[in-house]
């Protein structure tokens, strides 16, 4: 979400990405502020309270006049607020809203959300849910796996397999971090 002195307010509604993934898509982090969320807090602890928080960051937009604001990680009672600037091209193509694809020396990195689900250098493909095994994560892994490689779920547990055959029978169960060598 970009902020300027006239948006200001509109920090409380910046959405999560990580420093990470904003680097991908060419921005550079300026600050990160920890902040209270939860509107109880005093202003003598060490998260910043809502006023102290729009006073750290009308000072920033002095200096940058523009910046994109999001959330980078978030607790029960506070967020961190990464600040960002747009420093260069992005090396990252979205694919999707949520879904993107970066090259790497010999291949790829497919990230949903913040998570690389699928690194492909030469014939090695390293698989990852990160914790979140869900048909969308699925139908993105089988989307860049080579034909007749498929991620499937039977009896709420996922399997992968290789010869097209969509069997307990034929298949290896999935564990994030997997590696799969295959020729293509």
């Amino acid at each position: 979400m970009k902020i300027t002195t006239a948006t200001i307010d509109k920090v409380f509604n910046c959405k999560i990405a990580s420093i990470e993934t904003m680097e991908f898509k060419g921005y550079e982090l300026i600050k990160e502020l920890f902040c209270n969320s939860s509107g109880l807090g005093a202003p003598d602890e060490i998260a910043l309270t809502k006023g102290q928080l729009l006073t750290e960051l009308g000072n920033l937009l002095k200096e940058h006049q523009t910046l994109t604001a999001k959330i980078t990680k978030a607790g029960q009672f506070q967020v961190y607020i990464g600040l960002f600037k747009k420093v260069k091209k992005a090396t990252i193509k979205r694919l999707s809203a949520t879904v993107f694809k970066r090259n790497i020396e010999g291949g790829y990195i497919i990230r949903l959300y913040d998570t690389d689900i699928l690194i492909k250098t030469g014939n090695k493909y390293t698989l990852n849910s990160g914790g979140w095994q869900t048909a969308t994560t699925k139908k993105w892994l089988n989307e860049f796996l080579p034909n007749g490689v498929y991620v499937f779920q039977k009896d709420f547990n996922w399997h992968v397999t290789n010869n097209g055959k969509c069997t307990i029978k034929d298949s290896t169960p999935f564990s994030d971090g997997m590696t799969l060598m295959l020729d293509n």
